[in-house]
């Protein structure tokens, strides 16, 4: 556990309240400049319709030579002011979303600045508003590319045109605050962007521009060019050749690998899986039979159950070839015994056969026992 001394404790205290007031000093700055620049967008979405509402509506070079003392006039002024400062009026209000109490504050903004208005209406109307008002009298805001206090370059603007080179963010564009910091895209580093990031390479590259491109997924330490060929060193799971470059190792070859019983080797680039093989499946470390998937391996089976039983031989015929037997074997036991009792037997069996014979065949079966025997 750290302890702080009383001294220690109310330097603590007093840098980070300093920190907090300094960030809402900042925060505060940066909506002002937002609130401006919804007051410029409002009041020109005003001038716009009323000379829609007098003629077709142009620049303001038109405006001088159509509109004539209209342009300039109290009436227009009275007529533009009505909407000011009202998302209504526009058609991109979405830029504004997420500041609260937007039209009060921006209401408020006008209160305090109505007379800065009225010299822009009639003297400097040929002017841009945001830089007339927001930059240069209110001095909220800053120009594209330009931070801070005193409004200051962002890294990179006077070399390539953009900041941080067009592949990155300039902490406080745009507004009163902020230091100008570059907050780099992916791939893209250093205080300007203007270096490539690790495992990316210059795809091409001048005093004003530059274009970074990843490295190929096999390369460890960075690359020199585009594929397998431009790799430095490979990664782990890929072997260098002359040739080709960075080339994937197939692990599956590696008999040592997913040795377990029922299992098979996948190889992936840069590296390998074990999975279970069909009809199996994992629990824990082993592979065990998947009962579930079963039935769809065995689909015959099911269709051989669906199929009702089928006698090989007709039931009529098999009767009468029973019968037959049985009356031969009858006839030689009573042969053999010489016995009153068989001959009754026999005598019967004869009869049984005669009927059988008589009466018994395919028309004679019902139907529902013609189903189940397959006839």
């Amino acid at each position: 556990m750290i302890y702080f001394t009383n001294a220690e404790s109310f330097v603590f205290c007093v840098i980070t309240v300093s920190m907090f007031v300094l960030g809402s000093q900042d925060d505060l700055l940066n909506k002002k400049c937002r609130y401006c620049q919804f007051l410029v967008a409002t009041f020109e979405a005003g001038l716009r319709k009323t000379a829609r509402n007098h003629f077709a509506g142009g620049d303001t070079a038109w405006e001088e030579r159509n509109l004539g003392k209209y342009a300039t006039s109290e009436t227009r002024f009275i007529e533009t002011m009505e909407d000011i400062c009202k998302k209504t009026v526009l058609i991109n209000e979405h830029r504004y979303a997420g500041l609260e109490n937007l039209e009060s504050k921006c209401a408020h903004l006008v209160e305090e600045n109505e007379e800065i208005l009225e010299e822009y209406y009639y003297r400097h109307q040929s002017s841009n508003m945001t830089v007339w008002l927001c930059e240069s009298r209110l001095e909220v805001c800053c120009p594209n590319g330009h931070y801070g206090k005193d409004c200051s370059k962002c890294p990179g603007l006077e070399l390539s045109g953009s900041p941080c080179y067009g592949h990155g963010s300039c902490h406080g564009d745009g507004s009163r605050l902020g230091n100008g910091t570059c907050v780099c895209d992916r791939g893209y580093s250093g205080n300007m962007c203007r270096k490539c990031a690790p495992d990316f390479y210059d795809k091409s590259k001048s005093n004003d521009s530059v274009e970074c491109e990843k490295c190929f997924e096999a390369c460890a330490g960075g690359c020199t060019s585009a594929g397998p060929k431009g790799c430095i060193k490979c990664r782990s799971g890929w072997t260098q050749t002359t040739d080709e470059g960075c080339i994937d190792i197939d692990e599956c070859e590696i008999k040592t690998n997913c040795n377990r019983a029922n299992e098979k080797c996948v190889n992936e680039a840069g590296s390998f899986r074990c999975e279970c093989a069909d009809d199996y499946k994992r629990q824990g470390d082993d592979c065990v039979l998947d009962v579930e998937a079963m039935p769809f391996r065995f689909d015959y089976l099911k269709e051989f159950a669906a199929k009702p039983y089928r006698m090989f031989i007709p039931p009529d015929t098999m009767l009468k070839s029973i019968s037959m037997l049985s009356l031969t074997a009858i006839i030689a036991f009573v042969v053999w015994q010489r016995s009153i009792l068989l001959i009754f037997l026999t005598t019967i069996a004869v009869a049984l056969i005669i009927f059988i014979d008589m009466n018994v065949n395919p028309e004679t079966i019902p139907d529902e026992a013609k189903k189940y025997l397959g006839l």
